[in-house]
This record gives structure tokens, C-alpha cells and sequence, in this order.
């Protein structure tokens, strides 16, 4: 609820709040919402109750950037290694899956969602893949940003071809990081990786432009729009 920005940032979480929202008892929502401070999704109030943590376009951006890093130590670590055959058979199934997307002259909220699900299994195959559990804790906190987990995709009404147009991008690079992977170039498939992985903010202004952020402030996904300096 809190990612989606079904929660508004104005309200006050209580245990008890939280409790009757989601029909449990106070013990496991007072873990919960331990766990979700710990996690950065939101902030402990003076005295009782606790606050969503309103994030800003410069968080997404940050997150975004560490994202990119530890993708990349993890392509550049399986670019080294012998691949299973599982590995190989789960992003080749992935790659397939959005050339079919991308081959389309039109895409319907069923075709994002098969992109967004072959998007989940490239990456997490190679995450779950580099032998590097620490790649994949920092990614379970990272995911929990807004926008920033694989797969995470927020419509824009009327822009159907820019939206396009960003798969086909991402789908382009999957198929140079595999191939990178698979030569067992550990530099290129690293750095291409962090590039791609870093992406989602930036690909999306550049696609979608102010319609993404219109969307995301809507769905109060995001506080406010931040604007940049302006030259005297």
C-alpha cells in the first residue's frame, strides 16, 4: 500500500490505524511497522505512530544509482562464472519473451504485464545467479523505492508509443548484457548492466517526459515535483 501510494503522506500510522485497516492483531503490525522504519518506508513521529516516508524525484534518482551498481557486480561476476543450464534457460526464456512484446505494433495492459514479468526474470536470474548474497539483500532493501524494482511500471495515459519505445530500449540492452555474460567479457557485461539497471528515472523522463511525473504525483508515489535551478 505504501508503494503504491495508497496511503497518503498526510496520515498519521498508527499500530492500532493499522490494525483495523488490515484486520490483524497489534502484535504482528507492530513488527511490521518496526520492520518497515528499518526499511526506510517510513519515518517514527515524536510520541505515537509513524509517518510514509515522502520521497522525492532526487531519492528515486539515488536509489536508482545503487540499483545500477550492484546489478552490475553481479553481471560482471556471472560473466566470469560457468553458467547452469537453468541460468541460461531462464534469461533466453526472458529475452524471447520481450522480443515478443517489442515485435508488436501495439501493446495492451496484458503485453506490459508479460514484459514486466520477463523484465522480473532477467533480472532476478541474474542477481540470484552471481554466487554474491549481499547483491541480492541490498537489492530486497533497494526494491522497496518507488519505481525502482525491475518490473515496476507506471501508465501514463495517451503515451502507449513513448512507453514503447522504453521497452524496446530495455529489451535491447538484456540482449547485449547476455551476450556480454555469455563471452565472458566480466567489464562490458558489468558496466552495460549499471548503465541499464540505473536507468528507470532517467529512461522514463526521457520517454514519457512530464507526464511521468503528473503520474507519479497522483499516486502519491512522490512528494513533490523538484524543479532545477534557474541561471540568474
Amino acid at each position: 500500500m505504501i508503494v503504491n501510494g495508497e496511503l497518503p503522506l498526510s496520515n498519521r500510522v498508527t499500530e492500532s490505524s493499522a490494525a483495523t485497516l488490515l484486520g490483524l492483531s497489534r502484535t504482528p503490525v507492530r513488527m511490521a511497522l518496526i520492520q518497515l522504519e528499518a526499511e526506510g518506508l517510513l519515518v517514527k513521529l515524536d510520541g505515537r505512530g509513524y509517518q510514509v516516508r515522502p520521497f522525492e524525484f532526487s531519492d528515486l534518482e539515488k536509489a536508482a544509482e545503487v540499483r545500477g551498481a550492484l546489478e552490475g557486480i553481479a553481471a560482471g561476476r556471472l560473466a566470469a562464472m560457468e553458467l547452469t543450464q537453468d541460468t541460461i534457460g531462464a534469461i533466453e526464456k526472458s529475452i524471447a519473451m520481450t522480443e515478443a512484446i517489442i515485435r508488436r505494433s501495439a501493446v495492451t495492459k496484458l503485453e506490459i504485464g508479460v514484459y514486466q514479468e520477463a523484465n522480473k526474470i532477467f533480472h532476478s536470474t541474474i542477481a540470484t545467479a552471481c554466487g554474491n548474497e549481499f547483491v541480492l539483500e541490498g537489492l530486497d532493501r533497494i526494491a522497496n523505492v518507488p519505481i525502482i524494482a525491475p518490473g515496476a511500471f507506471t501508465e501514463v495515459e495517451g503515451m502507449a508509443h513513448a512507453e514503447m519505445l522504453r521497452m524496446t530500449v530495455g529489451h535491447s540492452q538484456h540482449v547485449i548484457i547476455w551476450d556480454a555474460i555469455q563471452s565472458g567479457d566480466a567489464i562490458r557485461a558489468e558496466n552495460m548492466m549499471r548503465e541499464h539497471g540505473a536507468a528507470p528515472v532517467r529512461y522514463a523522463r526521457l520517454f514519457i517526459g512530464d507526464g511521468y511525473h503528473k503520474k507519479l504525483l497522483e499516486t502519491g508515489i512522490v512528494n513533490q515535483v523538484e524543479t532545477e535551478p534557474q541561471d540568474d
